[in-house]
């Protein structure tokens, strides 16, 4: 078999302050209460939550540090739904977005509240769960439907923002492979602070359905597989896909693979045809979780 090569993608998180919607409607309420005769002492995060420092509102402007921020310019960012980063030591807001003509993909860093983890969103598309959860929650209980991963090999496919890598990190794993088939969404995920630990991460940039099958066989004891909806990427759901996940696993190695359940308001779905196919590939102990909305299964031990 011809062995292909992939390239190994060097996360480098940028040291750059952010500033959230919901953070701005905040700071302009408070300031438009407060009036503009002294200066307002106010509590701001710069990343999403992670942190709070002090900030003072005087004038038209609010000061952190050595940032300087126009109120018109926080006016802005509050009507936008993206996470702005803070350039310029405070004269420029740029929202983290962009945009490849030759995919035609728009993509946005979009914040769902002033602190905790945002999504990311391609083509209006949320590549995460925020309804009644967060994505950080959402990584959280998809990597929990695992148990223990203390020590543990961990195959993460479909990087995204990297929520699930870190949080299998988190847990005690002790080697993370991800792999991401589009290099805008990793640029992206270096400007967001909840990112950041994905240079921790071995991150190989290609095609899930190809990398894997220059990953040698019984390598990792867990994979977690999130990959996007059915309709963007169909072949991450097909038998010989799931029979390379499985050849990948060592005997007695977990897979949690997350579905979701598209098409369930609509009366059908392609639920069962997921649980048929993984059996067809050899798993078994395939049970539905009905909170992290995914599969868990098990590779036989001999």
């Amino acid at each position: 078999m011809v062995r292909r090569r992939f390239s190994e993608y060097v996360f480098t998180p940028r040291d750059v302050a952010v500033i959230s919607p919901h953070l701005a409607s905040r700071l302009l309420s408070e300031a438009s209460g407060a009036g503009c005769l002294t200066p307002l002492r106010v509590k701001v995060t710069l990343n999403l939550g992670l942190t709070y420092v002090e900030g003072v509102i005087e004038g038209s402007s609010l000061v952190v540090g050595g940032l300087r921020v126009s109120l018109d310019d926080l006016r802005q960012v509050a009507s936008s739904t993206a996470v702005h980063a803070v350039l310029k030591g405070g004269e420029v807001l740029e929202p983290v977005q962009l945009y490849d003509d030759g995919l035609r993909r728009f993509y946005k860093l979009r914040a769902v509240g002033e602190a905790g983890a945002p999504t990311l969103e391609i083509n209006g598309v949320h590549m995460h769960r925020i309804k009644d959860t967060t994505p950080w929650r959402d990584a959280l209980t998809k990597v929990k439907a695992l148990d223990r991963l203390r020590g543990a090999r961990v195959l993460d496919v479909c990087t995204g923002l990297g929520y699930t890598a870190i949080a299998a990190l988190r847990r005690g794993a002790a080697e993370v492979t991800s792999i991401e088939v589009d290099e805008n969404v990793l640029r992206i995920a270096e400007v967001n602070p909840w990112s950041r630990d994905l240079s921790r991460v071995k991150i190989i940039v290609g095609d899930a359905a190809e990398v894997i099958r220059d990953l040698p066989d019984e390598h990792f004891t867990h994979v977690i597989h999130d990959p996007p909806r059915f309709q963007m990427a169909g072949h991450l759901y097909s038998t010989e896909f799931y029979a390379e996940l499985f050849r990948i696993l060592k005997p007695g190695g977990k897979l949690f693979h997350y579905v979701g359940e598209p098409g369930r308001k609509r009366g059908h779905s392609y639920v069962g045809g997921v649980k048929g196919r993984l059996t067809k590939a050899g798993f078994t102990a395939i049970k539905w979780d009905p909170v992290a909305q995914g599969f868990t299964a098990v590779k036989p031990r001999p």
